[in-house]
């Protein structure tokens, strides 16, 4: 598997917000800001699906631009993009498209068909995309429902992503099935929404065993995780799993 990690923070900081590029043809969140970074890495048009873990502006506003987009000029392709996500994602992306651009080119749901397939993700949901199998599970990020998932190749091997998310039974599932994963860390403090420094580095001892990358950092996370060497990312850097 390869992995593009388009970027690596949370909302509030200078890095660009937590987004990745899995094989070239899948998208794991589109924040607000990254349909640039993403068109200049790979054809858009060539992607087979997107997976949204929360309809939190840092995880999906820019899909609007995606769909839309594909919706309008679909280039040949002859499967529509499949896009997962929690439910009433189709919705919102139906409101926002016409609220940027619905003066010149408003649409309904009947205007993505065959073009963009929108499935509601349920907890423990398993689906295949090329060589992965992939399992979705609901994970506790305070009111909005939120999936992290794992990518299971034909080898076996499994590599996660907890998404947003604090400590929970769920979380450990992701951990505990992937050989590698990817767990945020966005809170210096203790948080109802967010995993913190502390709680990160209890999984770090917990699962020593295990290859795990932090992700949706807060500044001071990243800082920590960076000067103790423990296995920081930078926005655009590219993993070989």
């Amino acid at each position: 598997m390869k992995v593009t990690v388009v970027g690596t923070s949370c909302t509030w900081f200078k890095r660009k917000n937590t987004s990745y590029i899995i094989d070239d043809n899948i998208l794991f969140d589109v924040p607000q800001g990254s349909y640039k970074d993403i068109i200049n890495r790979i054809d858009i048009f060539g992607l087979d699906s997107v997976l949204i873990s929360h309809l939190h502006t840092d995880h999906v506003l820019d899909l609007h631009v995606i769909t839309t987009r594909i919706m309008r000029e679909n280039r040949g392709r002859q499967k529509p993009l499949k896009v997962y996500g929690p439910k009433g994602l189709f919705d919102k992306i139906i409101d926002l498209h016409n609220l940027f651009c619905g003066a010149a080119d408003e649409c309904d749901k009947n205007s993505y068909i065959g073009k963009v397939e929108f499935i509601d993700l349920e907890d423990g949901m398993t689906f295949s995309q090329g060589e992965y199998t992939i399992t979705a599970y609901k994970v506790e990020h305070g009111k909005p429902e939120t999936y992290g998932f794992t990518f299971k190749d034909k080898k076996g091997k499994v590599v996660g992503f907890s998404a947003d998310t604090i400590v929970c039974d769920n979380l450990h599932k992701i951990i505990t099935a992937s050989d590698v994963a990817f767990v945020e860390v966005a809170a210096e403090k203790p948080s109802k929404t967010h995993i913190c420094l502390d709680e990160y580095l209890e999984i770090l001892k917990t699962y020593s065993n295990k290859t795990i990358y932090p992700v949706h950092t807060c500044d001071v996370c990243q800082k920590y995780v960076e000067e103790n060497n423990l296995n920081p990312l930078h926005d655009g850097q590219v993993l070989e799993l």
